[in-house]
C-alpha cells in the first residue's frame, strides 16, 4: 500500500501520488522564499517547487484534497492583486477610491492550513495532534477534518496573528513553525501566508496562552493579537478605503 498520512480512514489507493507539500497552484513562478523549517530557521531560502514533494498521500487521498488546493491558491491569489492595486494605487494623487471587493470562503481555507500542517509535519519526531499516539502521524479526527468529513471542534481552527504597526511583505512566501506542546505533541503551527499571519489550533481550547517566548518571522507573538475566524481586513491607501477583503465563515 502506498504511504499515506490519511490511511486511518482505510480507503487508500494502492498507487502513491507525489505530493507538492506547499501547494504549487500558489504560486505563478518556478521557486519560492520559504522559512521556519529545519533547514531554513533563521531566514526565508528560496525553494524549487519541484523540490517540495513527497510521497506522503495515496492517489485517491491526494486528489479528494484537491478542492482544499484551489482554496489555498484563491486566497494567495486575492492578497497578491491586493498588493499591486495598492502598488499601482501608491503612485496616484490620494482621492476616495473605487473600492475593490475580494471573498473568500472561510472553511475550505482552514482546511488548506490544516492540509499543509500535516504534510509538513507528517513523519516527525511528534504526534499530530493530542489524540494521536504514533510519532510523525495525524490523529484520525485531523484527517478527517482535512478531508472535510467532520468539523473543527471548539476553538480549534485558523486565527490572524495580528499587532499595530506590524509589517506585511506582500511576496509569494510561505514560511510554517509548529507548536508543540510539552515536547509531546504538535498542537499547532504558525505560517506566513504572503506576508499575512495565522495561526492554526488543533487544540479544541484554542491556541496556547500565553504565547510568551515564541518568535517567528521577525514578530514576538505574544505581542500580537489572535483573531478567530477573522472576517474582514480594510485596506486603506493613504486614509481612503482602498480595497475589502472579506472571508464567509459557515
Amino acid at each position: 500500500m502506498a504511504t499515506c498520512w490519511a490511511k486511518c480512514l482505510g480507503n487508500c489507493s494502492t498507487k502513491g501520488s507525489r505530493e507538492h507539500i506547499v501547494s504549487k497552484a500558489l504560486f505563478l513562478g518556478d521557486s519560492i522564499q520559504v522559512q521556519g523549517f529545519a533547514w531554513c530557521k533563521e531566514k526565508p531560502k528560496a525553494v524549487g517547487l519541484a523540490s517540495l514533494t513527497a510521497k506522503i498521500l495515496c492517489e485517491y487521498h491526494n486528489n479528494s484534497l484537491s478542492p482544499v488546493d484551489v482554496a489555498g491558491a484563491q486566497a494567495f491569489d486575492a492578497l497578491r492583486k491586493i498588493r499591486t492595486l495598492e502598488n499601482t494605487r501608491d503612485k496616484l494623487k490620494p482621492q476616495i477610491w473605487n473600492i475593490k471587493r475580494f471573498t473568500l470562503q472561510g472553511a475550505p481555507l482552514e482546511r488548506w492550513f490544516l492540509k499543509t500542517l500535516i504534510n509538513l509535519s507528517f513523519g516527525s519526531a511528534y504526534p499530530i495532534g493530542r489524540r494521536s499516539v504514533e510519532p510523525g502521524e495525524p490523529s484520525c479526527d485531523l484527517v478527517e477534518t482535512a478531508l472535510g468529513l467532520r468539523q473543527f471542534e471548539g476553538k480549534a481552527g485558523l486565527y490572524s496573528v495580528v499587532r499595530t504597526g506590524m509589517s506585511c511583505n506582500s511576496t509569494d512566501r510561505v514560511g510554517f513553525t509548529p507548536l508543540i506542546k510539552d515536547l509531546h505533541h504538535i498542537e499547532g503551527g504558525i505560517f506566513i501566508f504572503r506576508g499575512l499571519m495565522f495561526l492554526l489550533s488543533l487544540e479544541p481550547d484554542g491556541p496556547p496562552q500565553p504565547l510568551t517566548g515564541i518568535h517567528f518571522d521577525g514578530e514576538h507573538i505574544g505581542d500580537c493579537q489572535l483573531n478567530f475566524h477573522n472576517r474582514v481586513i480594510n485596506v486603506k491607501n493613504r486614509k481612503y478605503l482602498s480595497q475589502v477583503l472579506t472571508t464567509v465563515w459557515d
